[in-house]
């Protein structure tokens, strides 16, 4: 970074939280700007069922992708996580169990209930998949920290209604810029030059990062640059905290939902439907199929305590979308926006931090030779977003 890089991170969740860390730490002058109040509150955070895991992603560069960032939770964040694994029931494919870089173990019915002994019997005797590398993350304790470790450096940190970015301000690009020395800049290129938010400032900046999940789209299409995501929200219901010892240790997922108990005793419910029905209905719903699961919910007086709507960032082919916006005539943009935010952040962070540390504003992105550069572009060159979307190649290997 030849002169001090002057970033703006739309979005205070995992996403967001992590690049603001991840670029102070490289040198960055970083201002963070998000609507809620409390870092993690909004959006695809606040109702992530926040599983760490690379199970059945596909193809193996988004696998490894996933692991990576798995394995930089463990290593930079491990006072935060719980390594508690997961258990998934109703899973026969047994490709599982030989993938020699993330294997799982199959489980019978007295290996599930010596592990999970609160599992109704008739689950556990069909078997089960334990992957004892996953873990679980309270979002907002993770969003907290990085913020506040950005914070530690420097970082500009603004949270409430007020800092709600209304439209990116956008500028066309001289005819003399057009006429530099790259010659790339050609008719039509447009620069961000920073945000606006709701109390009417304006925040100045030589890049916007949007780490905005499902907001993304709309941001960018205000700059001309069309982010493909799809519409498919999720649904989560949460108890009240259970009395007495832990339940369930492990995070549990079936075909017809998935249940996990938190350190404080609630447990957060939910399955892979896409639909945006938040009623009590609902969520009672997805506790009497988690009682089949685990009939001790029943016995501790489980009651739905929430039902929450997530507006989750889906892009059209499953893979994440992270990268500059000037092959699509934006210059001073940048996108990072993805399903599997909370496994991916910490890593995924670190990779846009070389881009942020080796940008050159003229161009619109990252230039160099910097071994470290090279290596976070090569990682990073499948999910761009210019890229095809058609490649027909799933991104997840499990019923969505």
């Amino acid at each position: 970074m030849a002169a001090l890089l002057n970033v703006a991170v739309v979005g205070g969740g995992i996403m967001g939280a992590a690049i603001a860390n991840a670029a102070s730490r490289v040198g960055a002058k970083v201002r963070v700007l998000d609507v809620e109040a409390r870092p993690g509150c909004g959006g695809s955070t606040r109702s992530t069922w926040a599983w760490l895991n690379a199970q059945k992603k596909l193809p193996e560069h988004y696998r490894d992708l996933n692991l990576a960032g798995l394995q930089r939770w463990k290593a930079d964040w491990p006072h935060l996580i719980n390594p508690c694994g997961s258990l998934v029931f109703g899973d026969d494919d047994s490709r599982s169990l030989t993938d020699a870089v993330y294997p799982a173990q199959r489980l019978g019915s007295g290996e599930v209930l010596q592990r999970e002994p609160g599992i109704a019997p008739g689950m556990a005797a069909r078997g089960a998949h334990l992957w004892v590398q996953e873990a679980y993350v309270d979002p907002q304790e993770a969003c907290a920290a990085m913020l506040a470790a950005a914070e530690a450096r420097g970082a500009e940190v603004l949270l409430g209604p007020g800092q709600r970015v209304e439209r990116l301000q956008v500028e066309a690009v001289a005819d003399e810029q057009q006429e530099g020395r790259h010659g790339e800049l050609g008719a039509g290129r447009r620069r961000v030059t920073g945000v606006v938010t709701a109390d009417g400032s304006y925040h100045a900046a030589d890049v916007v990062v949007l780490a905005a999940g499902a907001a993304c789209g709309p941001l960018a299409a205000g700059a001309g640059v069309e982010v493909p995501l799809l519409h498919k929200p999720a649904v989560i219901a949460l108890t009240q905290p259970l009395p007495g010892p832990p339940l369930t240790r492990h995070l549990l997922s079936s075909e017809e939902v998935f249940a996990f108990q938190r350190p404080d005793g609630s447990y957060i419910l939910g399955d892979t439907r896409a639909h945006e029905d938040g009623s009590q209905a609902w969520g009672e719903s997805l506790l009497a199929r988690a009682t089949a699961l685990v009939p001790g919910l029943a016995e501790r007086g489980a009651r739905v305590e929430a039902v929450q709507v997530a507006h989750r960032p889906w892009p059209k082919d499953g893979h994440p979308i992270i990268g500059p916006a000037a092959a699509l005539g934006c210059l001073g943009l940048y996108v990072a926006t993805m399903h599997s935010g909370m496994t991916l952040a910490p890593h995924v962070a670190e990779l846009v931090a070389q881009e942020l540390r080796h940008w050159q504003r003229e161009m619109g992105r990252a230039e160099g030779a910097a071994p470290e550069l090279l290596a976070a572009q090569a990682l990073l060159r499948p999910y761009r977003l210019e890229r095809s979307y058609d490649s027909g190649v799933a991104a997840y290997g499990w019923k969505q």
